[in-house]
């Protein structure tokens, strides 16, 4: 019985450590891709090859996971691809920025609101979302889809903005799946595999969230 007791309490243990890695790794690659995204404000090689920055943050993702068991080497890693997606929505941040600095601000605060809300819920609820699967992935090739046709053949504001639309509901259930299964599925020693996939959803949400406001937003 002690040995029981013991036991679940060194793996309650394991999991705490395990969430507040998770949660610090993806607090500093926020960081990192804000600090990307400053930096990268100026320069005109993310606007003019927007293919070029996607096929390079899909790489990104590959290398993270590969090392992501390499001490340090994984840390910095997942730093590199936070910075390498600051500097792919530049762009996006400073045609945002012209019409109004504060609608980078609003899509920043709303993005950081409602995921602290649904991460809380999880939390909370104790509720598993593994019943989404199918939707969220789905929702997630329909979305490329669209966009994709949009940008080679509509060129349809109102597409893209009905695109951003449904991008924001999609990413907002990606955070209530992905912090489901980590809450219940990830081993202890995937911190950095967890904090990617996070990063990602809250990276994918701010520029939904971002592009919409910024074409339904006006000029100063």
């Amino acid at each position: 019985m002690q040995a029981s007791m013991t036991a679940s309490v060194i793996q309650t243990d394991a999991r705490i450590a395990f969430l507040g890695k998770t949660y610090g790794m993806l607090a500093l690659c926020i960081a990192a891709g804000s600090a990307g995204a400053y930096f990268s404000m100026g320069l005109t090689f993310p606007y003019e090859h927007p293919f070029m920055m996607l096929f390079a943050m899909i790489g990104g993702i590959f290398a993270v996971q590969a090392v992501r068991h390499m001490a340090g080497i994984n840390l910095a890693a997942l730093l590199g691809f936070g910075a390498l997606t600051g500097m792919a929505i530049a762009p996006l941040v400073a045609i945002v920025s012209a019409k109004s600095g504060m609608l980078v601000t609003q899509a920043f605060m709303t993005t950081a609101v409602s995921f602290v809300a649904l991460t809380g819920y999880v939390f909370y609820s104790r509720k598993d979302f593994s019943f989404l699967k199918g939707f969220v992935w789905t929702g997630l090739i329909a979305l490329i889809v669209l966009s994709l046709s949009n940008y080679f053949f509509f060129e349809s504001g109102t597409i893209q903005l009905a695109v951003s639309g449904m991008g924001v509901l999609l990413f907002s259930a990606f955070i209530l799946y992905d912090t489901s299964n980590i809450l219940r599925d990830y081993p202890s020693d995937e911190y950095i595999s967890a904090a990617l996939t996070l990063y990602l959803d809250v990276f994918l949400l701010f520029q939904n969230l971002l592009a919409m406001f910024g074409m339904l937003g006006g000029d100063d």
